[in-house]
């Protein structure tokens, strides 16, 4: 087999950025490639060590991590690095298409220190809430990133704006499959990531938007109702649920229909219950489920 052309050039940037050392803005998509890629790394291992990071990039074992996960990301990563060198030859600007080709090329932050925030926050989300893989899977985790980064850039604007913003991705993602809850947590994220690496104002209006998300959301389903409907979910069906925290998804959609952010639960409810996915049992106790919910939130 031969090394494709720009293969060696492609290793190199990846081993470079390794070290998480470069700082400001980026401007070269082919190393806004290589620092998400990296990143993604940081993540997947649990770990920021230079030469950890290095052994992943090339093939080695890391102690402690899926050597599936992390081969699979070590080649996303070189598609996009190559990807982005024929950008670069081509005079062409960083946007989300560098890294999510499926993306359409909306903004995202160029600066490498919030755009490794930006990746952290969207893969931690991702980890903490299986969902999201078992229904969107690789592309789910691009979108995450890219949606990232691109909040991030919101944090300068005014509050009314920020918000105004984020209510419209919220309606964009909820028609998809995916509660406004999820955007909640996911932005809280973000600050966290945010704040740790620039320091508290860091975070501008983001915090504003996701308070005004989760405002919204409690006037029908507050946080005592998330975690009952888990319970209830869990008692119901026990090892049989289609995922973690599926009681929360349930009452998370549900309180998307009552403020108008979609028609209806049904993006949510219809896969959960899907007969290729579940029995008719378990489909049948987990409308019971939202019924009960749908009952208390009444």
């Amino acid at each position: 087999m031969t090394t494709p052309p720009g293969a060696d050039v492609v290793h190199e940037l990846l081993l470079t950025h390794a070290d998480r050392a470069v700082t400001g803005p980026l401007e070269d998509p082919a190393v806004v490639a290589a620092v998400v890629g990296i990143e993604r790394l940081v993540v997947a291992t649990g770990s920021t060590d230079t030469r950890t990071l290095r052994a992943a990039v090339t093939g080695q074992v890391v102690p402690g991590s899926d050597a599936g996960q992390i081969a699979d990301l070590v080649a996303e990563a070189r598609s996009h690095v190559a990807a982005g060198l024929i950008r670069r030859d081509s005079g062409q600007a960083v946007d989300a298409g560098v890294v999510n080709p499926a993306s359409g090329g909306y903004e995202i932050t160029t600066d490498a220190t919030l755009l490794r925030a930006a990746v952290r926050a969207a893969q931690g989300s991702i980890n903490a809430m299986p969902y999201y893989g078992a229904r969107y899977g690789a592309r789910g985790s691009r979108f995450a990133t890219t949606d990232s980064a691109w909040l991030i850039s919101l944090a300068a604007l005014t509050e009314d704006r920020a918000v105004h913003q984020v209510e419209w991705l919220a309606r964009v993602l909820a028609a998809r499959g995916m509660p406004s809850w999820l955007l909640e947590i996911h932005l809280d994220a973000l600050v966290a990531e945010v704040r740790s690496v620039a320091g508290e104002e860091s975070a501008g209006s983001l915090p504003a938007a996701a308070l005004a998300l989760a405002g919204t959301r409690r006037r029908h389903v507050d946080d005592d109702l998330l975690r009952s409907a888990d319970v209830w979910a869990d008692e119901a069906l026990g090892d049989t649920l289609p995922v973690p925290r599926t009681g929360a998804l349930l009452a998370a959609a549900i309180a998307d229909e009552r403020v108008g952010v979609t028609r209806d639960d049904s993006a949510v409810v219809d896969w959960l219950t899907a007969p290729e996915r579940v029995p008719v049992a378990v489909a049948t106790a987990l409308r019971a489920v939202r019924q009960r919910i749908l009952d208390e939130a009444n």
